[in-house]
């Protein structure tokens, strides 16, 4: 045994012990992507997103895009490890589709607002 190995928490039975997702790296990825973009989308609530909201929404939607495809090879890869992580997977991937989805709804919003805006202020 080396000296990393002793330093190792230990589950039961002499397994090392991991957190939620196990030794499924996409599976948490995916998850605190997700999380991530929940936060972002989050501040809108406290009113600090107000001042930038271009740079909130920006940021929900790259976690979004990074959430969504690792948590694909998270479910591929929990298949491999006998379902390793793949509740974890699985919200990762559903959260992060709803906040694609929020982001998206977002910027159509923002341009509506701008393209009627921009009619009004044409007819006058």
């Amino acid at each position: 045994m080396s000296s990393t190995d002793s330093a190792r928490p230990m589950g039961g039975a002499g397994q090392p012990r991991h957190g939620p997702g196990g030794r499924n790296r996409p599976a948490r990825v995916s998850a605190f992507c997700a999380l991530g973009g929940v936060a972002f989308l989050g501040n809108f609530a406290t009113g600090i997103a107000w001042i930038t909201p271009g740079v909130f929404v920006g940021l929900a939607l790259l976690c979004a895009l990074i959430a969504i495809p690792a948590g694909h090879v998270g479910r591929f890869r929990g298949r491999r490890l006998d379902g390793e992580g793949r509740g974890l997977v699985l919200t990762g991937i559903l959260t992060g589709w709803l906040v694609l989805f929020v982001c998206v709804l977002a910027i159509l919003a923002a341009l509506g607002l701008a393209v009627g805006i921009a009619v009004l202020v044409d007819s006058v």
